[in-house]
């Protein structure tokens, strides 16, 4: 828990130079690292992967709840990183935070409370410091959110990180230029695949494609004990899992004996999957792991 005097020092804005002890060291071994970072908040993040969260700013249900049921499961064992931004970033930070975890957002704009972008993520840039997390950009109090700050500011989280996690980003998602960016540095890309009728599915199942891992589970991201995945199921996948404790079934005979929609349960059989709750038996069935 922070105290007062934690959280006024989480508010100041600090200069790091290059060479400062406390840059930090992944960002450091970039080709063209940042002169100076800007920063509000913890940079001891002790030795947990860094994981990069981004996605595009208007996602479907599906790209809501795959970054919420993600994040969840491995904020506890993984630094979250992302940009602030609507969607997707907004989502993974809210999630970590939530989960007590520690979650770093890169700015594109200035980190005095008037100058961070958007307006609406003023309160969450708050929580992420409350919860000993950090604010970061190479840019001073004052500077505004320029369109050509924001490519920038996709290198440093590519640079921050150890792995990055593409979810949901349509053709000319500013999520894919982290994604190269990050190939660039020599840091893992991963990608959450979608439906091809998705125009938000073209980013991650294109990475696919051209060899990122697909992530099918959270695991495939950080490895977590099968107990902490089980956790915190919703109402409607807790029915799911019920049902399938009698055996293996089609999403038809889930819907039979559930009454939930089709739609509904493609979407839950996808997430329960994708944390390594239930597993695809074949023949388009499903049953517990």
């Amino acid at each position: 828990m922070y105290s007062e005097n934690d959280m006024e020092v989480a508010n100041q804005i600090r200069v790091i130079g290059l060479d400062d002890l406390e840059y930090p060291e992944l960002l450091r071994q970039i080709t063209d690292p940042p002169a100076q970072l800007y920063v509000r908040g913890q940079l001891n993040w002790g030795n947990n992967p860094r994981i990069a969260i981004v996605g595009t700013r208007k996602p479907t249900n599906y790209g809501v709840q795959i970054t919420t049921q993600v994040v969840d499961a491995i904020a506890s064992h993984a630094v979250i990183i992302s940009g602030l931004a609507y969607g997707v970033d907004s989502y993974a930070h809210q999630t970590a935070v939530k989960k007590g975890g520690i979650t770093v957002a890169v700015l594109g704009c200035g980190l005095d409370d008037e100058s961070i972008y958007p307006a609406s993520n003023r309160g969450l840039a708050q929580e992420i410091l409350r919860t000993g997390g950090a604010l970061i950009s190479e840019y001073p109090a004052g500077t505004p959110p320029l369109p050509h700050h924001f490519p920038c500011r996709n290198r440093i989280i590519a640079g921050l990180s150890e792995k990055v996690v593409v979810i949901e980003a349509s053709e000319g998602s500013g999520a894919l230029i982290t994604a190269r960016l990050a190939l660039d540095y020599n840091r893992e890309v991963l990608a959450v695949p979608g439906m091809v009728t998705n125009p938000n599915a073209w980013g991650p199942n294109r990475l696919i494609a051209e060899g990122a891992r697909p992530v099918l589970s959270p695991d495939d991201v950080v490895e977590i004990a099968p107990e902490v995945i089980r956790t915190d199921l919703t109402e409607p996948e807790e029915k799911v899992y019920n049902t399938l404790k009698s055996g293996a079934m089609t999403v038809d005979e889930i819907a039979q004996q559930t009454n939930l929609v089709i739609s509904e349960i493609n979407i839950i059989v996808t997430l329960l999957e994708m944390r390594g709750i239930i597993v695809n038996t074949g023949s388009g069935t499903f049953g517990i792991k």
